[in-house]
């Protein structure tokens, strides 16, 4: 480990000075990784830890927040390890979870060539704890030889309240999901339980002993709870259907916890639709609400992050809001609310006694951003942007619409307005369907969106019926609407964008991924004089085989009808129904220009829906691109060079047709 002199880190994690003129964004900007990758405070609120990115350099910081220039008491950096997150042990030990070399002799060696560059090796994840001064380093479970092979040996799962020097941790041994206790100053590890292949985690008590796990089943898209009974078994007792959304962030903060000894998860109520908060009691069974709201979302659990225990609630408005069980701490939020306005933002917890809270702030011009909050001065102090340059100086702003449909229904839409845009004046826009489409949009900061309206398009994102969050008729209302209802609503979005004087109607085009892209062909095919062109990245083109092809990934043929048939349809039997909603049945319908995005390797919408398509456009003499991404998978935006590839390619397949120099279209 190489210390490192605190100096150069004095402007890194910093009050951030006022924000000077910035050129326009450009693609390779969207693309750099974060400036400031973590941050965390201590319990007591006394010492600030974080994790920088300073060009091909990983360093960690902690700073002392008491005074008030926060001056560096401990700082590293380590050629050959990257640092990934942090966690405080206690208010003494910091936790660094790290990706290491799988063979760092080989990586040693070949140190010294020209073009070395640690991101080409192979590396596995690995903690350890280190004094608040970064010193007196031990790495966790590294005595636990059955777990040598294991790519994954940073996961933190709880800190013991009674046993300050321990928290627990979980690996993979042996295939299993197991959890180990471990003391963070001598690195030892005692075995607590084990699960199974499928165990996503572990509910503990504030002791430590574990009362429930859980299970993720992906082919059926649900999460298997299993009690640890008086015999030391496991014993499954529920079964909880995730959308697309749950799965997306699975994470056991947002969809269960504890209350006491009890367990709370979060499911649909049968009525509404809504999803609630219910605790099961262990020993008679009994179930109550915990909490229920007639017209929104609990979107999830909050937790005390150090333990399991459940200390309210998210309620899902356009923007996510909490509700804590203390008044305290909801008198808090409110007020840290009124001083942010419309973004998210998460507070950490707080120690009894301490005064400060590290507040992460989110929104739709706003990828992340940190801030420091006195509660005695009832002040926030800016600490810094995750991503430098992406700010909202830089970024589009953000609208929320509301847009009443042909048939009286209404939806909201997130609109982003460029830089350039003149109120009054209409302007080129992209309307832009979200995937699933059982999911949703929401005002957060998206590469995609913000990127497509930073070349100087406003951007339009319907939540329409179909979509999560609105209740089950809402989303039953878009089931088997394929190139129905659903398309309608996409047309309404943007008639009443034009109607309002935001969009040029003669410069519309609609883009899609998954779902979304699948939308952006039937657009095309349905209403083929409402858009000037169409973008589908790993979009469905035939909706039978589509359907076909996700049957076999559903292990339970009882989930066919849940999730496929209900949802798209049956194969057989509503065949002519899913054909007449095929795009690559209808590519003769199309008179506007296409791409065609596609990854080799899509495990959800195979390769094979994109190559149906090129066919038929061929065949009919449509005018299209077509970009075939080796190797890529379903999200094409994951990995650098893919997402390159499609930001560079949608900025000129639009700036062709859509920039002011562009043809007029033949109408």
């Amino acid at each position: 480990m190489k210390r490192v002199r605190a100096g150069i880190f004095l402007l890194v994690v910093a009050v951030a000075p006022a924000f000077a003129a910035q050129p326009a964004l450009t693609a390779e900007d969207f693309l750099k990784q974060r400036n400031i990758r973590d941050v965390e405070l201590s319990p007591d609120g006394k010492h600030l830890a974080a994790i920088i990115n300073e060009g091909d350099k990983r360093m960690v910081v902690v700073r002392n927040v008491e005074t008030p220039d926060m001056p560096i008491i401990g700082a590293f950096y380590e050629e050959l390890v990257r640092p990934s997150s942090l966690y405080w042990g206690n208010n003494d030990r910091l936790l660094i979870a790290m990706s290491v070399p799988w063979d760092i002799r080989r990586v040693q060696r070949e140190l010294e060539r020209d073009d070395f560059d640690i991101d080409d090796y192979y590396t596995v994840s690995r903690m350890i704890s280190v004094d608040k001064d970064v010193t007196n380093a031990v790495v966790l479970l590294e005595g636990e030889r059955r777990l040598r092979n294991n790519t994954s040996l940073s996961r933190v799962t709880n800190f013991l309240p009674n046993k300050v020097d321990h928290v627990l941790m979980e690996a993979y041994r042996e295939g299993r999901r197991v959890q180990y206790e471990v003391n963070i100053v001598t690195g030892e590890s005692v075995l607590v339980t084990r699960g199974s292949e499928r165990t996503w985690g572990f509910l503990n008590d504030d002791s430590g002993k574990p009362l429930f796990r859980f299970d993720y089943v992906q082919r059926a898209k649900a999460i298997e709870i299993f009690e640890l009974n008086e015999k030391d078994r496991w014993k499954r007792i529920e079964r909880i259907y995730l959308d697309k959304d749950d799965e997306e962030s699975l994470d056991r903060n947002g969809l269960l916890g504890l209350i006491g000894d009890e367990l709370v998860y979060r499911r649909p109520n049968e009525q509404s639709g809504y999803y609630e908060l219910v605790l099961v009691n262990s020993e008679t069974k009994d179930e109550r609400v915990v909490a229920s709201l007639p017209d929104r979302d609990i979107r999830g659990v909050m937790l005390d992050y150090r333990v399991d225990q459940i200390v309210g609630y998210l309620v899902e408005e356009d923007y996510l809001r909490h509700v804590y069980f203390d008044e305290a701490a909801q008198a808090q939020y409110d007020t840290i609310a009124g001083k942010i306005g419309d973004y998210n933002f998460q507070p950490s917890s707080q120690e009894p006694g301490s005064s400060k809270a590290l507040v992460r702030v989110w929104g739709a011009d706003d990828p992340l951003s940190f801030r420091l909050w006195d509660t005695e001065s009832q002040q926030l102090t800016h600490l810094g942007p995750a991503y430098r340059g992406l700010n909202s100086k830089t970024l589009s702003s953000s609208s929320i619409m509301t847009v009443a449909t042909r048939d009286g229904a209404r939806m909201r839409a997130y609109v982003l307005f460029p830089k350039n845009y003149e109120p009054g004046k209409p302007h080129p826009m992209i309307i832009l369907p979200h995937g699933g489409p059982q999911s949703r949009s929401r005002p957060v900061y998206d590469r995609l969106s913000q990127f497509l309206s930073t070349r100087g398009y406003t951007v339009a994102q319907p939540n329409f019926r179909g979509s999560t969050g609105y209740g089950r008729d809402f989303e039953a209302a878009g089931y088997k609407e394929w190139g129905g209802v659903m398309q309608d609503d996409l047309a309404d979005t943007v008639d009443f964008m034009v109607k309002q004087g935001y969009a040029d109607p003669d410069k519309v085009c609609i883009v899609g991924a998954s779902y979304g892209g699948y939308a952006a062909l039937m657009g095309a095919i349905k209403t083929p004089t409402l858009y000037r062109c169409a973008a589908s990245l790993n979009g469905v083109t035939d909706l039978v085989s589509q359907v076909k092809h996700d049957m076999k990934n559903l292990v339970d043929k009882d989930d066919w009808g849940r999730y496929l048939f209900e949802r798209i349809g049956h194969p057989d039997d509503d065949r002519e129904m899913l054909d007449r909603n095929s795009p690559a049945q209808h590519a003769d319908k199309i008179e506007i220009p296409v791409l065609i995005i596609a990854g080799t390797e899509d495990e959800i919408v195979p390769f094979s829906q994109a190559k149906v398509m090129i066919r038929a456009l061929q065949k009919a003499g449509v005018e299209h691109e077509f970009i075939e991404l080796d190797d890529a998978g379903h999200n094409t935006l994951y990995y650098r060079k893919d997402a390159e590839s499609v930001l560079n390619a949608l900025e000129r397949f639009l700036g062709g047709i859509l920039q002011d120099n562009a043809p007029a279209p033949d109408r």
